[in-house]
């Protein structure tokens, strides 16, 4: 076969193997095809891939001999990642050593250490400046390549014709790192930029060396120094870096730029934008800007000739290509500077911003001093090193993305900001062929668009619409309305109970208004938790109205057990619940407890009760206050994890002790005194059989579940009130009040009932999660609450039994009904919301007992448990930026949404494996994990909780940030992070955590959508306009973690998916959890 081999290539015509063997083999001709495909077929081999594998090249990384050149075109960690790809890399000795790279170094990293002539005799030879004759060596350095080499550096091929005809000599491919696309998909490989962004570091740097005074301002003993004023041209990056670097030291910026886009990045940085009257874009081609007209020059240089007299600093960076730099700064404008001013001049090699520059020098003029240096990224060599060695490494990466052989193929015909479009601008020569310029593509952007408003300039413009009379005159009403319902109140009131009854419904309402918003966000679900344990007081209204001896022995009676037994179930589940999770929060670091103790009070409380009852002492009234104190104060516990638990206590103490005087006052006999204690023992095993086994994912559901309950013991005590009061309406002159509490009790608890059922259904998968969208379901909502209302007419007019009870069981159906229809329009994502508004109204429906039995204890607690439910309902509607009525009527779309046709989102998405998501992580000293339902669902927070272990053992700042609509109820994600052993202080809130996703290396996006989506801040006409969100594409990186790139539950498009700096891990989230875990634990252990 070997033979068979030289006889056929030596006796060929034609090149075939061009892309596919080394240079040695190129002799192969055309007429021995048939040959070869014959013996392909008889071999059964595949055909052979195009390009040459990676362990037949090598890379050669000489010395760079340009005057005052100290970069070196790729790093140690450069070469070790070419070498673990595949290729052989050879340095010349010496290359790094101005960049403080070390030729061990480079031999550590897998690279060979030559010589000149044998480095640039390489197959790839990547280079810092263009190829320029070697004094040295007396020889060019392109004429010491081999022929059909390949040759990556700046080039700048407009403006160095003769150096591309002799690299045409050799049949060299040249790939111009200053021919990038400035595209976005190009952005990892933009060597322009990564300079520029150094250079406009450098040059604060060295203004600052050069300036006379401090660039923040002091206040010392000796004396006030105000800040430098530096003023910046140009908003490209260099200009950018500039401002950035100058605003960290303390500087007052000042930012101009003749494009709009420019002069926003100046604003965001904290620059001062600064623009001309004459109204005009400066967007040019390239990401420059273009040749502004006579007029805007005129009006400019009037503003820089102003601007000279107050600033300290001068820094410019303006370019066109192709042409000499413009000259902004005349010689009269300099000289009316303060004298000891600084300039410095980056457009100093093009010629100049500033008429008295000289190129490459630094000297003082008339007072001010000038830097005209041109090679200000050398200055920092070691970084602009690494900077473009990366660049060069994601360029052959992105261009050859084959893992066996090296191969690209430039096309004439491609589209705009593919990857096609890189390829065929960077290439300027193909095996000798000159192919610069490169043809325009497909579909060029006709020109920038209209840059679109912010939601927040909005708001602050619709804002600005309100006048101050307007705004006092809304808040004036308000109160008007407040205290005219209080006069009327009183006028319509039967007695003086009703007047105290409502005075202590108001007060405690303003109790936990306040006391609520204490509470610490990560403890939002044992709030929920606990409230649903103390709404179980509504056994107080079934204790009140039981009767018979051993069993009940009518229907009213039957009802007040069936409630009592219901409310037992809450009352025990939910406070073991509640301690479950409590203790899920504690760390290993935590001082011991000793809550037993808490025995002792409950025990005196209750202990000294029955002793004062045996004495002949009636305080049940007392008792009650203070039961009401004891639930205020397990709200209030829960405002810090150090006194959650004690918090719970005092829940536990305040049930039993308003259970304990409610017996106490009733006195029942001997027998229904076993009834009693029968109903509740049975309800409180079933509960606590529950609570103990219920795992933490299924939360949600069961405070759904608990919260039907509740419902369903209003309704049954409403019902059975109705009934005993029944012969007592003639004579009572609160009747009519008993009866319209009675009424509204019962609808309150209908609706509760039943859509905490189909909450219930939804969260555990018995229910399709998605909104149940019935056509006209608003107008059929609105007849059913129409017939309800209509129900108490008859209700109220008609004295009689039947139309009573009638009237009860119909409404008790009709609410029922409309707690189905309301709760299956609202979908999966808007549970949190369902289950804090089903929350709050649990605590109506207490109240409405309270009032029907002129109970002050069920008084206080609904009202405290109504306000809680309300205001976490208020929270998660502000998280959303949504009306409370927006989400209970299965709307959608935020408050702020425009209503316009939504940003088109544009670009490509990049999707990285395991392996690299490791690499990313290690290299990433910051990081921020934002998990969603995704991580719920998926129970992936175990090997997440490990991997983080791990991560900060290592010494990294691992944090988590926290939405508040992020799972299926308020807090649920901190609930499952606590369970997992996560430390409670590392997980933060997104009001918490926003402010520092700027200086984070790495975030990691688990499983959420909506709440990292940057069209809620970027586009006025997203649904989710105005949401706030957790914002993760500040960061340095982003690892989005998904199954797919689909939309979240506002079915819209994540823009963050396709900024550059994000990086798609698609995949099964607990899978992808588990390999980082297994992975990052191999790594350190290793």
């Amino acid at each position: 076969m070997a033979s068979l081999l030289r006889i056929a290539v030596s006796g060929c015509s034609t090149p075939v193997f061009g892309n596919v063997l080394p240079p040695k083999v190129h002799s192969a001709k055309m007429p021995c095809l048939r040959m070869f495909r014959t013996h392909q077929v008889l071999n059964s081999q595949a055909a052979p891939k195009p390009g040459i594998p990676y362990k037949q090249l090598t890379v050669g990384v000489p010395k760079e001999i340009f005057e005052n050149e100290k970069r070196v075109a790729l790093s140690p960690a450069g070469v070790q990642a070419l070498v673990k790809q595949g290729f052989n890399v050879v340095v010349e000795s010496g290359a790094g050593e101005a960049s403080k790279f070390s030729d061990d170094h480079y031999r550590e990293a897998g690279a060979k250490i030559q010589g000149t002539k044998e480095v640039l005799a390489s197959d790839l030879i990547v280079k810092v400046r263009a190829p320029i004759y070697n004094s040295a060596l007396g020889v060019h350095e392109a004429d010491l390549f081999k022929p059909a080499a390949t040759l990556v550096s700046f080039i700048y091929p407009a403006q160095n014709p003769d150096l591309l005809k002799k690299l045409a000599e050799k049949n060299t491919t040249v790939l111009a790192m200053d021919q990038v696309p400035r595209v976005t998909i190009a952005q990892g490989y933009d060597a322009l930029s990564s300079m520029a962004n150094i250079a406009g570091y450098k040059a604060v740097v060295l203004a600052a060396n050069h300036f006379g005074r401090f660039f923040t301002g002091q206040i010392t003993a000796a004396g006030k120094v105000p800040p430098a004023k530096v003023l910046i041209i140009g908003g490209g990056v260099a200009g950018l870096a500039s401002a950035g670097a100058a605003k960290s030291m303390g500087a007052v910026v000042r930012g101009f730029d003749t494009r709009a886009a420019a002069l926003e990045q100046f604003k965001s940085l904290g620059a001062e934008p600064l623009e001309v009257d004459v109204k005009e874009s400066g967007e040019g081609q390239g990401g420059y800007a273009k040749e502004m007209s006579k007029e805007f020059i005129e009006a400019e240089m009037k503003l820089f000739a102003k601007q000279c007299q107050d600033v300290d600093i001068i820094i410019t960076t303006a370019l066109i290509p192709g042409k000499k730099a413009p000259i902004l700064f005349k010689k009269d404008m300099i000289e009316s500077m303060k004298e000891g001013s600084v300039v410095v001049d980056l457009a100093a090699e093009a010629g100049g911003n500033i008429e008295t520059t000289k190129p490459g020098e630094v000297y003082v003029h008339k007072g001010v001093t000038h830097i005209g240096y041109t090679d200000l990224p050398s200055r920092m060599a070691t970084q602009a090193s690494t900077l473009y060695s990366n660049n060069i490494i994601k360029l052959l990466k992105a261009i050859s993305p084959d893992k066996e052989n090296f191969y690209f193929d430039p096309k004439d015909e491609f589209d705009y900001g593919t990857l096609d479009h890189v390829i065929r601008g960077t290439v300027v020569m193909k095996d000798g062929k000159v192919i610069f310029p490169a043809p325009p593509p497909n579909n060029i952007p006709q020109g920038a668009p209209v840059k679109q408003k912010t939601v927040a300039e909005l708001e602050a413009e619709k804002a600005a619409t309100i006048t101050p009379f307007r705004k006092t005159m809304t808040s004036a009403s308000v109160y008007t309305a407040g205290l005219s319902s209080m006069l009327g109140l009183g006028i319509v009131a039967p007695n003086t109970a009703f007047t105290q009854m409502v005075t202590t419904f108001g007060l405690a309402g303003i109790v936990g208004y306040h006391t609520v918003w204490g509470v610490t966000p990560a403890l939002h679900s044992p709030l929920m938790s606990v409230t649903n344990a103390i709404s179980g007081l509504t056994a107080v209204g079934g204790l009140v109205l039981m009767g018979g001896n051993y069993i009940p022995e009518n229907t009213s009676q039957t009802l007040a057990v069936l409630s009592t037994f219901i409310s037992s179930v809450n009352i025990a589940g939910g406070f073991l619940v509640t301690q479950r999770m409590l203790d899920m929060f504690k760390r290993p670091t935590d001082p011991p407890e000793y809550n037993y103790l808490y025995l002792l009070p409950g025990g005196v409380f209750v202990g000294g009760y029955a002793a004062a009852l045996n004495g002949g002492y009636n305080i049940e009234q007392m008792m009650y206050l203070g039961s009401g104190l004891c639930c205020v104060g397990a709200l209030a516990g829960l405002s810090t994890q150090g006194t959650a638990r004690l918090g719970n206590a005092l829940g536990m103490i305040g049930v039993a002790g308003g259970l304990a005087a409610t017996l106490g006052g009733l006195k029942p006999s001997p027998e229904l005194l076993a009834q009693m204690s029968g109903a509740m023992a049975l309800g409180s095993t079933i509960g606590l059989t529950i609570a103990k086994r219920i795992q933490i994912t299924d939360l949600p559901q069961l405070v759904a579940a608990f919260h039907s309950l509740v419902g369903l013991a209003a309704v049954l005590t409403c019902v059975a009130e109705y009934m005993i009061e029944y012969p007592h309406f003639a004579t009572d002159p609160a009747a009519n009040l008993t009866k319209i509490v009675a009424y509204l009790g019962t609808y309150i608890g209908g609706v509760t009932f039943s859509g905490s059922l189909v909450a219930y259904g939804k969260l555990q998968g018995i229910l399709n999660s998605a909104p149940l969208l019935l056509p006209g379901r608003h107008a059929l909502n609105a007849g059913l609450l129409a017939a309800s209302i209509g129900g108490m007419v008859p209700y109220m007019i008609d004295p009689s039994y039947t139309t009573g009870i009638t009237c009860l069981g119909s409404v008790s159906a009709l609410s029922a009904i409309m707690g189905v229809t309301l709760t299956a329009a609202i979908g999966g994502a808007d549970m949190p919301v369902v289950i804090t508004v089903l929350n709050s109204y649990s605590g109506w429906a207490l109240c409405a007992e309270g009032f029907l039995l002129n109970n002050n204890l069920l008084t206080i607690v609904g009202a405290l448990i109504g306000s809680s439910g309300a205001i976490l309902s208020y929270i998660m509607c502000v998280a959303m930026n949504r009306s409370l009525a927006n989400v209970i009527l299965g709307g959608y779309g935020t408050t702020s949404t425009a209503g316009g046709k939504p940003m088109e989102i544009t670009g490509t998405h990049t999707e990285i494996n395991v392996d690299n998501a490791i690499e990313m992580i290690k290299e990433a000293n910051n990081i921020i994990i934002t998990p969603g339902y995704g991580l719920c669902a998926a129970k992936a927070q175990y090997p997440i909780a490990d991997l983080v272990k791990m991560l900060r053992e290592q010494g990294k700042n691992v944090r988590f940030g926290i939405h508040p609509v992020a799972g299926r109820m308020p807090g649920q994600l901190n609930v499952l992070l606590a369970e997992a052993g996560v430390p409670y202080d590392i997980v933060l809130e997104m009001d918490e955590i926003n402010e520092d996703f700027p200086d984070t290396d790495l975030v990691l996006v688990i499983g959420a959508n909506d709440t990292v989506n940057s069209a809620a801040q970027e586009d006025p006409n997203s649904i989710i306009a105005g949401m706030p969100v957790l914002e993760v594409w500040k960061s340095k990186q982003v690892i989005v973690m998904k199954r797919s790139l689909g939309v979240g539950y506002a079915a819209v498009d994540n823009p963050i998916f396709y900024k550059p700096n994000t990086a798609m891990l698609l995949g099964d989230a607990k899978k992808t959890c588990d390999a980082l875990q297994a992975k990052v634990r191999e790594s350190y252990q290793s």
